[in-house]
């Protein structure tokens, strides 16, 4: 008999970490007898890491960010990103839904298994089971009045409107709507599968972050080390140029690997006199070689360096990875630099001359490696995929039973 159907979706955001994480769970629901399916923002980046699973690929619905506000404030809440994907406009949401429901007609999933896809769930609410897994930033508490701001500055929408379009919205579908903007993300169970540290909202969430679906590297086993520093940078984000130049000019020893980069702009780096990478690498050999770790602040980077015990340069592209590098700091285990690109070249040097130097930045980072090994292994795989399937279960007897 063919398994049960469970549909995983990656909405919003962009790269591949939202697919990347929730994988291992899809192969332990498949491995346990169901079929598994994902619904994606990016199908092809996704058949990058799909192909030869078994699982089916489809193109989840979305929208063009388009804006309705002609203000100047940035972005001040999660409010403000459903905002730019339909939320301030009836017809527009009601275009939306009407995506996910023929989405959902034809996959036909008995379980929703959703990452940064708050409109998914939207419009499963109340007819298909669905659970949540996510970060800080992708899956706020869904038990508030209204979203936590992002900014001092609060949302620029005000989500009394947005609401109004939820709930109409929902009305011409037929389907219940919540009673506060946070609700859109109301399921059977929201999973934050990050370290509790590193989850903004954790003073606001009934339920502490479960931690990394899978176990975390083990700690480098000594802080000897052979090169200054290895960089994971995207070439995309312009501001990484004067990370480049300042390594250029520095005497240290180091290496990158150049995200988004072409092979003539990586030989361009190579005659300014860096070794550039023509491909991703294993990050634990990298950390082992290298003092200190440079990346944009990805929450999976930042726990994986967490966990091997090495000192990290931060430079945050956007809000959500400068909060994360805020955090990341608080624990004294990071330099960062200003999101978005607001620094300059000698500010780069004087972070990194930062990192190399500070005694207390790698004590710190040794400590937290061997604490993180004492609380391990961190494995919320088997209580997440168990009440997936428990879920399931009862979802089904009720259908059957109605």
């Amino acid at each position: 008999m063919p398994g049960r159907r469970i549909l995983f979706i990656w909405e919003l955001g962009d790269g591949l970490g939202h697919v990347s994480r929730i994988l291992p769970l899809a192969r332990r629901l498949q491995a346990a007898g169901e079929t598994c399916m994902f619904a994606v923002r990016n199908v092809e980046n996704s058949h990058r890491v799909l192909d030869g699973t078994g699982m089916a690929l489809l193109q989840a619905p979305l929208t063009h960010p388009v804006t309705d506000y002609d203000g100047k404030a940035a972005i001040g809440a999660y409010g403000d990103i459903m905002e730019t994907i339909g939320y301030a406009r009836v017809e527009r949401l009601h275009a939306l839904l009407t995506a996910w429901d023929g989405l959902y007609e034809t996959a036909s999933p008995d379980l929703i298994v959703a990452d940064y896809a708050p409109t998914a769930l939207l419009a499963a609410r109340g007819r298909i089971p669905a659970v949540a897994i996510g970060d800080w930033f992708t899956l706020p508490p869904n038990t508030l009045a209204a979203f936590p701001y992002l900014r001092e500055s609060g949302p620029r929408i005000p989500e009394a409107k947005l609401l109004s379009v939820v709930q109409e919205a929902q009305r011409r579908r037929g389907a219940s709507a919540p009673a506060a903007m946070p609700g859109i993300l109301d399921c059977a169970a929201a999973f934050i599968i990050t370290l509790p540290e590193l989850d903004q909202y954790a003073a606001h969430r009934r339920h502490p972050a479960v931690g990394p679906l899978t176990p975390l590297a083990e700690p480098l086993e000594n802080a000897d080390h052979e090169v200054d520093y290895f960089a994971y940078l995207s070439l995309g984000f312009r501001p990484t140029v004067k990370v480049l130049e300042a390594l250029a000019k520095m005497p240290l020893r180091g290496s990158i690997y150049l995200r988004d980069s072409s092979a003539l702009q990586r030989d361009s780096w190579r005659e300014r006199g860096l070794t550039i990478h023509d491909g991703p690498q294993d990050m634990r050999e990298m950390a082992r070689q290298s003092a200190v770790m440079i990346h944009h602040g990805g929450l999976g980077t930042i726990e994986t360096v967490f966990a091997l015990g090495r000192p990290q340069m931060l430079v945050p592209r956007h809000l959500e990875q400068g909060v994360n590098a805020a955090m990341a700091g608080r624990l004294r285990l990071a330099v960062g630099m200003q999101t978005g690109g607001r620094f300059q070249e000698e500010h780069v040097s004087e972070a990194l001359r930062h990192a190399l130097e500070s005694k207390d930045l790698r004590d710190n980072a040794t400590r937290k490696a061997e604490e993180l090994a004492k609380r391990a292994p961190f494995n919320a795989l088997e209580p997440v995929a168990e009440f997936c399937l428990t879920t399931l279960a009862t979802g089904i007897q009720q259908a059957k039973g109605s």
